[in-house]
């Protein structure tokens, strides 16, 4: 550690035994246990709203990590050059496995937990509707189809065009199309009423509800790292999950439709949050990131990794949207 770090661990009740650096940390040994310290760049406001979600979370059981205060209750510090950390208590354990058709499903299963009551957790003020507000995907959507279009122009006026530029022209009219139709499709939903309330009822979202945040530790399953943490329709959430799971799966339909009567088994979906969940599988937002990433980088040198990617997006296609149609009209209620 460097001397800002050891300057403000002075500021806490243990004594530091030990520590090596890990991903984007430093883990210590402490007196009171192991603990992460790392620097942060957010509001102090969304901290202390993270803290309360936190021990709200392990009042009902649920084990999650939580902010250490300093001697004075403060759940940031400072150092001389304005760098600001915090402490955090360390939950060791391995990420959840994504090849683990049984982890997959308790992952689920203990997201509906969570979203069952990570409801009203604090009254809702004007401050929290701005600083805690979750993205508008519908109005996301339309930027992103605005970029996708920018992007197509952008290639086509190319003299010389690489493996990625000539795969992406070769695609972008279905692509495209697909995309507009699920704007269409979100616009004319059930999403704007449908947000209105999540936020007005105080329903809150964990942000990145991904394998690496699932920690499996002493036969229990962990959730770590609420940071993004917002007021918004919680089945993001559980979108962001079945995503990410089921590109490394091949959209493994039948896994699928696992997860998300894993999910119903806890807490059964409105039609109106099937009809999200729908719309967010459907777009193609691999494409759009792939497309974006390029875009934002040296055109000139596309990584191989890039464009097995898309040609896997282009391949999953078919089974990812059928899947998001299942989702929609295969509802066992």
């Amino acid at each position: 550690m460097n001397e800002r770090e050891l300057q403000v661990l002075e500021q806490y009740p243990f004594a530091v035994e030990g520590s090596c650096r890990i991903r984007g940390a430093f883990l210590l040994d402490t007196s009171v246990g192991k603990r992460l310290i790392r620097e942060f760049s957010g509001s102090a406001y969304r901290l202390e709203r993270e803290q309360e979600l936190l021990e709200h979370l392990r009042e009902r059981g649920f084990l999650v990590d939580r902010i250490e205060p300093d001697r004075e209750g403060r759940l940031s510090v400072s150092c001389r050059e304005n760098a600001r950390y915090i402490v955090k208590e360390y939950i060791g354990g391995r990420e959840c496995d994504t090849r683990s058709e049984s982890e997959i499903l308790k992952a689920v299963s203990l997201l509906a937990g969570l979203h069952k009551v990570m409801r009203n957790v604090f009254p809702v003020t004007e401050e929290d509707l701005q600083r805690l507000g979750g993205t508008d995907i519908l109005e996301e959507m339309k930027r992103h189809n605005r970029e996708l279009r920018k992007i197509y122009s952008f290639i086509r006026k190319k003299n010389r065009k690489n493996v990625f530029e000539a795969a992406y022209l070769s695609c972008f009219a279905d692509v495209i199309r697909e995309a507009q139709e699920t704007e269409r499709i979100m616009e004319t939903s059930g999403y704007r009423e449908l947000r209105e309330r999540a936020v007005q009822e105080g329903h809150l979202c964990h942000g990145e509800y991904v394998h690496h945040n699932i920690l499996v530790s002493d036969g229990r399953m962990a959730v770590v790292n609420f940071e993004k943490a917002s007021l918004d329709i919680q089945i993001g959430d559980l979108y962001l999950f079945l995503r990410k799971i089921l590109e490394k799966q091949n959209y493994d339909l039948h896994l699928g439709r696992k997860m998300l009567a894993a999910y119903e088994s806890v807490k059964p979906l409105e039609y109106a949050e099937r009809e999200y969940l729908s719309c967010r599988l459907r777009y193609p937002e691999k494409f759009w990131k792939l497309a974006n990433y390029y875009y934002r980088t040296n055109k000139a040198w596309i990584p191989g990794k890039h464009v097995e990617k898309l040609e896997k997006f282009l391949a999953q296609r078919e089974k990812r949207v059928s899947f998001s149609m299942e989702v929609l009209y295969n509802n066992p209620s």
